[in-house]
């Protein structure tokens, strides 16, 4: 029989309970946690490698969006109805206007995550909420094998296709069919900076 927070004990929390507790100081801004479906998860470690990753990609979007999507790095993407407000290691939204941001006027279209140790976590667990949360597409950038998982086609909130990509590959985001990347260039050309 599966687990539910009253059998566990556990407590979950809504996101304005999570907001609540970052304003009374029981949660800081040096606290690397995230709300998944009511609890409050502790972030895994960054290394060189993934903030290597994380700049170069979000960077890469920075220029080649500019003026048609914002790019954030690292920001709450609030999924209410799921008590969920994950931080993706880069999300980017419809509207280029930074201000838009948590407003109705702009929605995410892709949500990145760079995976080392949570891999397996964001393949599954991540992979789920964004689905439920209709995040269009989602990436996850492999730092050990150097391989880009994308989710796409979110149908009854579940994404319908997964495909990897690797060196030599190249691809587009759904948004911005225009925007080919090589996937290469997502990961750090200096190999001594491998994890």
């Amino acid at each position: 029989m599966a687990s539910t927070a009253k059998d566990t004990g556990l407590h979950r929390f809504t996101v304005d309970e999570y907001h609540r507790m970052g304003d009374a100081g029981i949660l800081g801004e040096d606290d690397r946690v995230e709300l998944i479906r009511g609890v409050i998860r502790k972030m895994s470690p960054i290394n060189r490698f993934h903030v290597i990753t994380t700049s170069r990609t979000r960077q890469l979007f920075d220029r080649r969006l500019a003026g048609r999507a914002s790019v954030y790095e690292q920001s709450p993407l609030q999924l209410e109805p799921l008590a969920s407000e994950p931080e993706p290691d880069i999300a980017i939204y419809s509207n280029p206007e930074m201000d838009a941001f948590g407003t109705a006027e702009t929605a995410p279209l892709l949500a990145i995550e760079v995976a080392d140790s949570s891999l397996s976590y964001d393949l599954t667990t991540k992979a789920e909420l964004y689905a439920e949360g209709l995040v269009p597409e989602y990436w996850v950038l492999d730092v050990q094998r150097r391989v880009l998982h994308v989710f796409r086609e979110v149908s009854n909130g579940v994404y319908q296709t997964r495909t990897e990509y690797g060196a030599g590959a190249r691809i587009a985001p759904l948004s911005w069919p225009d925007f080919e990347i090589d996937v290469e260039s997502l990961f750090p050309s200096d190999e001594s900076a491998a994890p």
